[in-house]
C-alpha cells in the first residue's frame, strides 16, 4: 500500500472513531463508561465496508519462539490477497496516560517485516487527555510537533531496562513494559529500528483521534 493510501486509510479510521465516540457521548455515555476495548467497534465497522478485508482481533500468529502472547497480540488484524493491516489502539485516560505503553505498541507494530505490511496505531483522546486541543502524552505531542517521520532505535541492556532513542529524546522503559519490549527484540532484533509518522488527526465534538504509521527499518 503506497503512502497516500495509508494516509487516506488513517484519516478514514480516525474520523470514524472520533464520530462514533461523539455519538456515544450524545447518547449518554460518560467518559468513565467508554473504554479501549470499545474502539474495536468503529474500527471494525469502517474496515468491513471494504469487502477485500478479512478481519480478526487479538491476532498473534508470529511463529517466533520465546514470545508470550500477551507481549505481542495485535488488537485488530485485517488481511487481503496482497496486504496485511496490523492495528493497535489506545483510549487514553488520566490513569492510563503512559508513554511506555505507547512505545511498547510501536515496537510491537514493528514486528511485521513485509514491505507491503501496513501498521497503524490509533489513539483516542477524550477531553480529559487533551491540553490546548493537543494530546497530554509528551511522546505524542513531540511527534506531532515535528510534522515529519521520527526515527526510533531501541537498545537492549542485559539486566537493565531497555532504552528507546529518537532524535527528540531517550525513553527508559521499566517494569513489565520493559520486560515485554526486551523479549520482543530478543526474538526479532529488526523490531528495534522503526519510524513513526502521524498520518491523521481527526476531531469530532470534544474527541481527538490521532493515527500513526509505523514503518519497520531494521533488517
Amino acid at each position: 500500500m503506497d503512502q497516500s493510501k495509508v494516509i487516506n486509510l488513517g484519516k478514514g479510521l480516525g474520523a470514524a472513531t472520533a464520530s462514533w465516540l461523539a455519538e456515544r457521548t450524545q447518547s449518554g455515555f460518560g467518559e468513565s463508561l467508554l473504554s479501549e476495548a470499545l474502539l474495536a467497534i468503529p474500527l471494525f465497522e469502517f474496515l468491513r465496508r471494504d469487502p477485500r478485508w478479512r478481519i480478526s482481533g487479538e491476532w498473534c500468529d508470529w511463529r517466533l519462539e520465546g514470545l508470550n502472547k500477551g507481549d505481542v497480540n495485535v488488537d485488530l488484524y485485517a488481511e487481503s490477497e496482497t496486504e496485511r493491516l496490523f492495528m493497535e489502539f489506545k483510549f487514553l485516560k488520566e490513569k492510563s496516560l503512559n508513554d511506555q505503553r505507547l512505545i511498547k505498541d510501536m515496537v510491537k507494530l514493528a514486528l511485521p517485516n513485509r514491505p507491503e505490511d501496513v501498521r497503524l496505531l490509533v489513539v483516542a483522546h477524550p477531553p480529559s487527555c487533551q491540553t490546548k486541543q493537543q494530546s497530554k502524552s509528551n511522546l505524542l505531542r513531540e511527534i506531532d510537533a515535528t510534522g515529519k517521520p521520527i526515527k526510533f532505535h531501541l537498545t537492549r541492556r542485559d539486566g537493565v531496562a531497555p532504552l528507546v532513542k529518537s532524535c527528540l529524546r531517550t525513553h527508559s522503559l521499566s517494569g513489565e513494559m520493559g520486560e515485554h519490549v526486551d523479549r520482543i527484540v530478543r526474538c526479532d532484533a529488526g523490531a528495534a529500528d522503526f519510524v513513526v509518522e502521524r498520518v491523521a488527526s481527526e476531531r469530532d465534538a470534544e474527541f481527538l483521534v490521532s493515527v500513526y504509521s509505523i514503518l519497520r527499518t531494521g533488517s
